[in-house]
């Protein structure tokens, strides 16, 4: 492993940490010294499968946790690595909030899917740490949303590297039970929105994500298909609605007639909402139809 690193690495990942002897404290570190002692020039920073106060002079974070499912992942993040991160910021190092596995949607999961990578490393940004995705090219290729995940990662991982996130923004993201999404307004620019997901969309249908957010006084509807290539059919007049890829851009409907309007159900869209409540908002979703 020495002569490995020496070769030319700056990184080391101490992978592993199970079955060992007590006490563990000290066996865990001890051992990932006595590999990093041997490496030069040292890591630019180091991260290990576990972390203690005797790990401080040599990992820069650690303690990852395995894989959740998606049906779990957010409620996962929320009891283990948030929970865990104002810890690790006491002795001014950081955890990694993954392992985040990347899942296809099947008969048995609706897969790895945006809202659940903006949630993890919405939060994982308000404590300054990173992720991490556990995936393989073969699940990218096969994923129909794999287009729309690794934006959500690539807005994000932006922000953090201009240093665009507020104290005031990290403060209210590290807040387990409120969701927010990082949109591209009209002018290219970046804004972050809280939203809320409506489980009950579709007759609570598991092909449909649809999210609303609230944004200088309307409504909009974030929303995709999980895997397929479909249509939606919403019970509202098309001069209440705008159809975005992206927000600026206006894209036609696929159809519409005097009380509803149909729109393309695959990648992320918006659809722009002016003057109804809420409440009425919910209920044209509550009576939506997915259309093959």
């Amino acid at each position: 492993m020495q002569h490995i690193y020496n070769a030319g690495f700056e990184f080391c990942y101490f992978d592993g940490s199970e079955g060992v002897n007590p006490p563990f404290w000290f066996n865990v570190p001890y051992a990932q010294w006595r590999v990093y002692k041997r490496f030069e020039p040292k890591p630019i920073y180091a991260e290990g499968a576990a972390k203690s106060h005797f790990s401080w002079h040599m990992l820069s974070g650690g303690n990852a946790f395995d894989v959740f499912t998606p049906e779990e992942i957010k409620e996962q993040t929320c009891r283990w690595p948030l929970e865990e991160a104002p810890r690790m910021r006491q002795d001014f190092t950081r955890l990694n909030f993954g392992w985040l596995g990347y899942f296809l949607p099947d008969e048995t999961t609706v897969g790895t899917q945006p809202d659940m990578l903006e949630f993890v490393t919405s939060k994982a940004a308000s404590w300054d740490s990173p992720i991490s995705l556990h995936s393989s090219l073969r699940k990218f290729e096969k994923h129909p949303r794999t287009a729309d995940n690794l934006e959500v990662i690539r807005r994000w991982e932006e922000v953090r590297a201009t240093n665009w996130l507020t104290e005031i923004n990290k403060e209210t993201l590290k807040d387990g039970n409120r969701e927010y999404h990082l949109l591209i307004n009209e002018q290219g620019e970046y804004e972050l929105v809280e939203y809320e997901q409506i489980l009950t969309a579709a007759t609570g249908s598991r092909e449909l994500r649809a999210f609303l957010f609230n944004r200088k006084g309307d409504w909009y509807l974030l929303y995709w298909h999980i895997s397929g290539d479909k249509k939606l059919r919403l019970p509202i007049a098309s001069s209440r609605a705008r159809l975005y890829k992206q927000l600026g851009q206006p894209e036609p409907f696929v159809s519409t007639s005097q009380m509803d309007i149909t729109v393309p159900l695959n990648d992320c869209r918006y659809v722009k909402i002016t003057g109804l409540t809420k409440e009425q908002i919910v209920d044209i979703l509550n009576h939506s139809i997915i259309m093959d």
